[in-house]
């Protein structure tokens, strides 16, 4: 296809020479503005997927950093450096660098820094796949065609991801974008979906009430039960470190925002706070 592109712009860029000297000389201008535009959403994109592949050595890093206490403190060292910049967590990375001098054993060194780096992170997670499946639930419930329903809700949930990653310190591109989506969708796959274990009893029969009152208003609570399992999954994709020291967010807990006017979650703060 380059190959392709590459011939077609020679062949019209000197039929234009052919035709008039300064049409040519445009043609040329706006061919090397192309490929300049193209080099640099090249290098934004190579960015993007470097960007994931340190975060993905930085979690293989974590599960294992509380065996040593020389993996434990460069785990520390490598998420500070990752959120250094970031006002929400200047605090907690302030807190982090006064505690390397201190003796402190592996597994607890790893869970201070997941208590002072995921935590506001984690509250913030929350409230964006609380906030994404709201938006689902509503537009699917008032949209009048159903084609619009599966374009809203695939747009949305490649938001989702693409801002958890963001959150999380990856900035994808377009590339990046979709390998995270293909790695949320296995990470659903591997761990059964739609689970008995979290509360999906609950959530069928608040369906199947919502269902009876109206189809379209059950269409939008399932969508939203759906987005919130989306971003579940994407938590557990882009965040930097497993679930150790913190609680594992559940559908239950997420999916009951639903029924509420609040931005987040029960039990999440609105603005975290980056000392927890």
């Amino acid at each position: 296809m380059s190959l392709v592109f590459t011939l077609w712009a020679y062949d019209a860029v000197t039929a234009l020479f052919a035709r008039q000297g300064w049409l040519g000389w445009a043609a040329l201008g706006l061919s090397g503005l192309v490929g300049l535009g193209l080099l640099g959403w090249l290098g934004r994109e190579v960015a993007g997927l470097l960007r994931l592949k340190r975060l993905g050595k930085v979690r293989d890093l974590a599960v294992h950093a509380g065996e040593s206490g020389t993996a434990a403190l460069r785990l520390d060292r490598e998420l500070s450096g990752i959120y250094s910049g970031r006002p929400d967590l200047e605090g907690a990375i302030g807190e982090l660098v006064r505690q390397r001098s201190e003796i402190i054993d592996a597994p607890d060194r790893v869970a201070l820094t997941e208590r002072l780096l995921m935590a506001p992170l984690d509250a913030q997670a929350r409230a964006l796949v609380a906030d994404a499946a709201k938006r689902v639930s509503v537009v699917t419930a008032i949209s009048p065609a159903a084609v619009i329903d599966l374009g809203f809700v695939a747009y949305s949930h490649l938001g989702l991801v693409r801002r958890l990653a963001e959150l999380y310190g990856g900035r994808p591109g377009l590339l990046a974008s979709v390998r995270l989506s293909r790695l949320v969708v296995t990470h659903l796959a591997i761990t059964g979906g739609m689970a008995l274990g979290d509360g999906l009893v609950q959530q069928i029969l608040g369906h199947g009430l919502a269902a009876r009152l109206s189809a379209r208003l059950g269409e939008g609570v399932l969508n939203g039960i759906l987005a919130t399992r989306v971003g579940l999954a994407a938590i557990e994709v882009c965040r930097p470190m497993p679930f150790t020291a913190l609680p594992r967010p559940t559908v239950t807990e997420l999916a009951a925002s639903l029924a509420t006017g609040g931005g987040s979650p029960r039990g999440t703060p609105e603005k975290p706070d980056p000392g927890l």
